[in-house]
């Protein structure tokens, strides 16, 4: 099955993706991840998934450490749909970050991010995205690829990479031109800042709205900063600054569950000579898509996963009734699973 796998290529899989997501939307389950009423978050990260110092292969990205000795890794960049208020998260693409054909370079995320971004409009052209990422992506090629594939974006902004637009925000605010909003809930005192309509760097090419946001708890306090293309507005900038933050659910709500419960996503399953490590990557990301649409939607899995306590325990019993008989359907194998957890069945 390697052998098979390490030949073939991983854009035959991608669909596989977008036919999963029609289904979503056929259930009903994508409603509930709407937006500001008509878009959808698809956070975006990147994550590492293959080390060594030894195994390796020509698509491999390498470090050369001062010692003489080389890392090889392999990496992805994924898109996932989320909500702030949701807890299961829809893997909608993914991207390999790794040497690309006839090239001796690395690759980097900025570059895997362009191809990651016209797959999506291929695959989901009629999908409002709005695209959440993290402050490496506040530069104006990006954002205009953005544009150009009409897509909504909210990026992250750092004072001391983004020093003109603060400046830009202070001098709004002297001059009485930028918002101010409090929001009291219990303990916790929110503060919004914003403008609209300012140069993301000083030649003005790209203008963005910028959102300044500040979380008050007791003696703590956060502070965050965006810029996007939804022009801010009073009654939206609460909601805005939760969609931003749900960019987070990529990192905790997939990779770390992909790592730490119980996929084994840092494993190597097989790294191949061609694109055994990437296949094997997205088949794992299309496992942990569908166990997110039945988890969502099946609520006899729900009360299993609550009778075992832990999902690591149901994907172990899983394994082994797979050992020892064949399954013909999800229903037949939650049968089996609910008696062995004495989940009542209606």
């Amino acid at each position: 099955m390697r052998r098979v796998l390490d030949r073939l290529s991983p854009q035959h899989l991608d669909q596989l993706f977008s036919k999963r997501i029609a289904l979503l939307h056929q259930s009903g389950i994508q409603k509930q991840y709407r937006f500001l009423k008509k878009y959808y978050l698809c956070s975006v990260d990147g994550v590492r998934y293959f080390e060594s110092r030894k195994v390796n292969c020509q698509q491999c990205q390498v470090i050369q450490h001062k010692n003489g000795e080389r890392e090889y890794h392999h990496a992805l960049l994924g898109a996932v749909l989320v909500h702030p208020d949701r807890r299961e998260v829809f893997p909608l693409m993914s991207e390999a970050i790794q040497r690309q054909d006839g090239k001796k370079k690395n690759d980097s995320e900025l570059a895997a991010s362009k191809r990651l971004q016209d797959k999506l409009l291929v695959h989901y052209p009629d999908l409002p995205l709005v695209i959440v990422e993290d402050a490496l992506y506040a530069n104006e090629p990006h954002l205009q690829q953005l544009l150009d594939h009409d897509r909504q974006f909210i990026v992250g902004v750092k004072p001391n990479k983004h020093a003109a637009l603060f400046k830009q925000l202070e001098g709004r605010q002297k001059r009485g031109q930028a918002k101010e909003l409090a929001i009291n809930e219990g303990v916790t005192t929110h503060y919004f800042r914003w403008t609209n309509n300012v140069p993301l760097k000083g030649n003005g090419n790209i203008r963005v709205n910028f959102l300044y946001y500040e979380e008050h708890k007791k003696d703590k306090c956060k502070r965050f900063s965006w810029v996007t293309a939804l022009r801010l507005r009073t009654r939206n900038v609460a909601e805005v600054m939760q969609g931003a933050r749900a960019r987070w659910k990529i990192e905790n709500e997939t990779f770390n569950t992909l790592k730490n419960q119980g996929y084994h996503f840092e494993h190597n399953y097989g790294h191949g000579e061609n694109h055994l490590c990437d296949v094997l990557a997205k088949i794992m990301l299309l496992a942990f898509l569908l166990d997110q649409m039945i988890q969502a939607g099946n609520q006899v899995f729900n009360d299993i996963w609550r009778a075992a306590k832990a999902k690591k325990r149901v994907w172990e019993r899983i394994r082994a009734i797979y050992i020892i008989r064949p399954i013909q359907s999800f229903k037949e194998l939650f049968i089996i699973l609910a008696q062995i957890y004495e989940v009542k069945l209606e």
